[in-house]
């Protein structure tokens, strides 16, 4: 389970994360919902340390993220993979290097395992021996999403975060790319946290969603809720009325 409790996030006079509480049971499918720069994807980045967090707790099956947890981060690091927004695929490597990256750099398994390994997690995504040698520039939007959602399921995480999986790609391949996130988030004992402002994404993968306006979290609920909430800001963000 993750446990969000009371994170605030300040730069300078702006309030980026405005005491935000929330927890994730274990196998839900959270789509955390919100404009562009609303602090949706700041939260993210700060539940997995790479932002400072500066008040509150967060807590990842017990373990605390933060400067008290450098002895057990890489445990617990070991429990998530991230799909960046942009793909964020290493230029210089292939497919098989950024795929494999994080088995090669543990030096734990033999070169012909990890490669077993990369193939497995390419069959999930649907993709092929064939692209193994390819570098990035070499593939399509879609196909680069694909490939750097089977970067982060190769080691199995229980956590599974998505930060926009669909921006930038067109409905085809939006389709295809959610479509995968369900399969993979459909698998037992995986929790799988979406950050999107795709209104198909949440209505097709989210069992929970929460929004986050202005750093504040103003909803925390069902998707039935979300989309028929009162709320004005939601009722704009889902397009039910139209913002003033």
């Amino acid at each position: 389970m993750i446990s969000i409790r009371h994170v605030t996030r300040r730069f300078g006079a702006l309030t980026a994360l405005d005491d935000i509480s929330l927890e994730v049971p274990d196998n839900t499918r959270l789509c955390i919902a919100g404009g562009s720069g609303s602090g949706k994807s700041l939260l993210i980045r700060t539940l997995l340390g790479l932002e400072p967090l500066e008040q509150g707790k967060i807590e990842i099956d017990g373990m605390t993220v933060g400067p008290s947890s450098h002895d057990t981060w890489p445990q617990l690091m070991e429990q998530v993979g991230m799909v960046f927004q942009g793909s964020a695929l290493f230029d210089a490597l292939t497919v098989r290097e950024n795929v494999g990256i994080r088995l090669y750099e543990q030096a734990s398994a033999s070169s012909g395992a990890v490669e077993s390994q990369v193939l497995e997690a390419l069959a999930q995504v649907n993709l092929g021996p064939e692209i193994l040698d390819r570098y990035p520039d070499m593939l399509s939007g879609g196909m680069r999403k694909r490939v750097a959602i089977a970067r982060a399921i190769i080691h199995r995480p229980r956590y599974l975060i998505c930060d926009e999986p669909t921006a930038g790609l067109d409905p085809v391949n939006a389709r295809i790319v959610s479509t995968l996130i369900g399969q993979l988030a459909a698998q037992p004992g995986r929790t799988t946290l979406i950050v999107t402002h795709d209104m198909e994404v949440i209505r097709s993968l989210a069992s929970q969603v929460c929004m986050i306006y202005e750093g504040k979290l103003i909803y925390h609920g069902s998707p039935e809720g979300f989309f028929s909430s009162g709320h004005p800001v939601i009722q704009a963000f889902t397009g039910r009325v139209t913002p003033a």
